[in-house]
């Protein structure tokens, strides 16, 4: 009988044990959150999911895409946050998309340090005009951007073939364009920053647009090799004063983007997107990066909320509404 109980003993403690495991394994289950999206967020997250995953018992996987994958994936369930790089449209919205400001970032014109006018658009810079010419091709040979003729300097435009956040506000600042007209009159369309990072720094002749964190250096805050970006002549004078002379690092060019001396659009607000109200350990992770989050985004080139619109934010979340 002692030894029928002393086995009964053991197998009912087995079987707990494997229920605790069983239970375990459920709450590790719970507890990955699962993040896909713009690629200009993308650097970001992945030092959010770095720092959160240190303090709060989380799994956070992270991917790019674009962001139409994000919103995509957000809204079929296939991941928990959708990183969303430009505005919600009123049809994503009525399908239970949910979103939350949660940084600033801007996108720039890009060319090669050995374009035929660099020295030239270095003392000048480049009107929204000339830019829209530039990518409408209505100018194809950057010498006639300046009244020159010079030789092999035929325009190459780099565009996005994926659903590109940079690619709609680029399009928007160049005069509410879509990213598909920009498409039609580019010469290749790419899929990524990292692809159009490399389609410009082959040809001295390219022009394109990308994320501020894919021309400056993340730890130098230098440009990164032969890519540079395109000045605006942001007061039409044919000539880049002091006051818009701010290219030459990242923290100089931060500082005049978050002054909003660098216009918006392309200066464009980072959204997190949920299908439906953030929930359980993934609202705890959108909180944080409204609150201890916000103050790693400048060392890593993004643009903190003000108070305010962080308050606004942190209200909208509260409440699970922005109305």
């Amino acid at each position: 009988m002692k030894k029928f109980l002393a086995i009964l003993l053991v197998l009912c403690f087995l079987a707990a044990t494997l229920a605790g495991c069983s239970q375990k394994t459920d709450i590790a289950a719970t507890t990955t959150i699962r993040v896909s999206g713009a690629w200009a967020l993308y650097p970001m997250m992945l030092v959010w999911a770095d720092e959160y995953m240190k303090i709060a018992p989380v799994e956070i996987e992270v991917s790019g895409g674009g962001a139409g994958k994000g919103m995509t994936d957000v809204l079929s369930n296939q991941v928990d946050i959708g990183m969303v790089s430009r505005p919600i449209k009123q049809e994503e919205l009525a399908q239970g998309a949910f979103y939350i400001a949660a940084t600033k970032d801007t996108v720039l014109g890009v060319i090669h340090e050995n374009n035929p006018v660099y020295e030239d658009i270095l003392e000048k810079g480049l009107s929204r005009e000339d830019l829209r010419k530039i990518f409408t091709r209505e100018t194809t040979q950057w010498g006639h951007v300046f009244g020159k003729e010079l030789e092999d300097d035929t325009i190459v435009v780099y565009g996005r073939s994926d659903s590109s956040g940079a690619a709609s506000v680029w399009a928007d600042y160049l005069g509410k364009y879509t990213e598909a007209d920009l498409q039609n009159h580019s010469d290749s369309n790419v899929s990524g920053d990292q692809a159009i990072a490399a389609g410009v720094q082959s040809d001295k002749n390219a022009v394109s647009f990308t994320n501020l964190n894919y021309i400056f250096n993340a730890e130098t805050g230098g440009y990164i090799e032969n890519l540079r970006p395109i000045p605006i002549d942001l007061n039409d004078n044919d000539l880049l004063d002091d006051s818009e002379s701010f290219y030459s690092d990242k923290s100089s060019f931060l500082k005049n983007v978050a002054a909003g001396v660098y216009p918006a659009p392309p200066t464009r607000e980072e959204f997190l997107v949920g299908n439906g109200v953030f929930k359980g350990p993934v609202l705890d992770f959108v909180n944080w990066i409204l609150a201890d989050g916000q103050n790693i985004l400048e060392e890593n080139g993004y643009i903190q909320l003000t108070d305010e619109e962080r308050k606004r934010e942190v209200n909208i979340l509260s409440k699970g509404s922005r109305e």
